[in-house]
């Protein structure tokens, strides 16, 4: 009996510090990126030329002021194939967006009197919209503005449209509005 008492006293005794000892490797969340550039770059589907809208914070939230750039003019009654890319002090995050594609969707909302249209043209690993890569449709000419948002762990099937985000919920990665002029 007592080599049994012992037997169990021990194997009692293993499972309280094995159960007391700390895990050697912390698990480590998936911080939010601090993005601080937006690019989304228009490529003409004729003759027009190459748009590029910039944005950029290099310290983040306060301290400098943004800066924002445009390149080229954007048509009337043209059609475009756009890409958008997200940087942060570390490099471009496009990467982990494609890979991370189920967690993200990227919106774009064309101001009212605008004269544009943008579409979705490529979709995550569950077949959803994703945003990366989209086709811009311009009509008459005028000015507003496009604003271009990145949400995290959106709900993709809770009826959110391209221009409109909020039934998605999730939270925002990163919201840029570009002044936009077609001629």
């Amino acid at each position: 009996m007592s080599n049994k008492f012992l037997l169990l006293l021990s194997f009692a005794l293993l499972l309280v510090v094995t159960a007391c000892v700390e895990d050697e490797d912390p698990i480590i969340e998936n911080e939010e990126e601090l993005i601080t550039s937006v690019t989304l770059t228009l490529f003409p589907n004729g003759p027009q030329e190459t748009v590029t809208f910039g944005f950029s914070d290099p310290d983040g939230d306060g301290g400098a002021a943004p800066s924002f750039s445009t390149t080229g003019t954007l048509q009337a009654n043209a059609s475009y194939r756009g890409m958008v890319s997200f940087g942060s002090p570390e490099g471009s995050i496009d990467a982990e967006i494609l890979a991370e594609g189920e967690e993200h969707q990227i919106f774009y909302q064309v101001s009212s009197g605008l004269d544009m249209t943008v579409t979705y043209n490529d979709v995550d690993a569950q077949n959803q919209p994703l945003g990366l890569n989209v086709n811009v449709t311009t009509g008459v000419a005028g000015t507003g503005s496009l604003t271009v948002t990145l949400l995290h762990e959106p709900n993709k099937a809770a009826g959110a449209t391209i221009g409109n985000p909020a039934p998605a919920g999730g939270s925002t990665d990163a919201e840029v509005t570009f002044p936009v002029s077609i001629q």
